[in-house]
């Protein structure tokens, strides 16, 4: 089995980047470009890109910020569980790297693949990158199937999928399994595709547990 799953929302309560970017802009510009992204005028690049120009926030006081961040408290358990069959849960995000990993650090979290956009700090400057997008498409920043379209697709290494957003829509089309809220699963439950669910990852730790989806898939 692999196992991808999203971070802003999905792993964290609530959307990180999100809030960073409305606590920290120098203007309302951030507003004016989610706007346009919503409708489907710019990228999710460009729209990042523009919003993470417009921050100002020193490393201290972003460290200061990233240690309230909480995380859904069945996280650590789903971790372990996914251990015990020898799989690594990936974080899959487009969110940035090094803020993912200080904030699972703040929680004990260590050694899990983190797949995020990249970023760099200059005095109060957040510079992004973005190494994993797929110039075939347009939407994503970070195109998330990457990372598992070129495993072996078959029922012995079947693909499970948790997210919430937009960005996640592409990768779990993709997947064998998904769990889904917010966004994802209305966009599902649009197009008429099968989804377990869920409001957080209690849901997941358990429908694992009992063992139904990966003997069953």
């Amino acid at each position: 089995m692999r196992f991808f799953v999203d971070f802003d929302n999905t792993i964290t309560v609530g959307d990180v980047l999100n809030d960073l970017i409305e606590r920290y802009s120098i203007n309302s510009e951030w507003v004016v470009l989610e706007r346009a992204w919503q409708l489907g005028e710019i990228t999710t690049k460009q729209c990042l890109s523009g919003q993470m120009k417009g921050l100002r926030v020193s490393k201290e006081e972003l460290a200061k910020f990233l240690k309230t961040v909480e995380i859904d408290p069945h996280f650590k358990r789903l971790i372990a569980l996914l251990r015990e069959w020898e799989t690594e849960p990936i974080i899959v995000s487009d969110n940035f790297e090094p803020l993912i990993r200080i904030i699972l650090e703040n929680h004990g979290i260590k050694d899990i693949p983190v797949y995020a956009n990249h970023l760099k700090f200059y005095k109060d400057r957040l510079f992004p990158s973005f190494p994993y997008q797929n110039p075939d498409c347009s939407f994503c920043a970070h195109c998330k199937k990457i990372h598992f379209m070129d495993d072996v697709h078959s029922k012995e290494n079947p693909i499970v999928y948790i997210g919430d957003g937009r960005s996640d829509i592409c990768a779990a089309k993709e997947a064998d399994l998904v769990f889904a809220k917010d966004t994802l699963l209305e966009y599902f439950k649009q197009h008429r595709l099968c989804c377990i669910e869920i409001d957080d990852l209690r849901t997941v730790f358990q429908y694992l547990k009992e063992g139904r989806s990966v003997r069953s898939l």
